[in-house]
C-alpha cells in the first residue's frame, strides 16, 4: 500500500499523549478506519444525522460549539438545562 504523508498539528497536551503511543501513525489510521467501521456499520445512521443536522439548524450551533458551551457552563446550570428538557418531554 502507498504511503501518503500527511502532517498534523498537536497542542502540549495531545503532544503528550502522542509521545506514549510506541506507533502515532499506525494509532492514527486504527482510529480513522475505526470510525469509518462505525459509520458503514450503522453507529451513525442516517436517521442520527438527520436529527444533528436538526439540533444545528435549531440552534444555529455545529454539535461541537453546542458541547462547548455546555462544557462552560456550571454543573447547577447543567443540571437546570436537563431538568427543562426532562420536563419538556412529558
Amino acid at each position: 500500500m502507498k504511503k501518503i504523508h500527511k502532517t498534523i498539528t498537536l497542542d502540549v497536551e495531545t503532544s503528550k499523549l502522542a509521545a506514549r503511543k510506541s506507533n502515532f501513525s499506525q494509532w492514527v489510521r486504527d482510529q480513522l478506519r475505526s470510525e469509518r467501521n462505525k459509520m458503514e456499520s450503522g453507529d451513525y445512521t442516517q436517521s442520527k444525522l438527520n436529527r444533528l443536522k436538526r439540533i444545528e439548524q435549531i440552534t444555529e450551533l455545529t454539535t461541537g460549539q453546542l458541547l462547548h458551551q455546555l462544557e462552560r457552563k456550571t454543573d447547577a446550570e447543567i443540571q437546570a438545562l436537563i431538568a427543562i428538557l426532562k420536563m419538556s418531554q412529558s
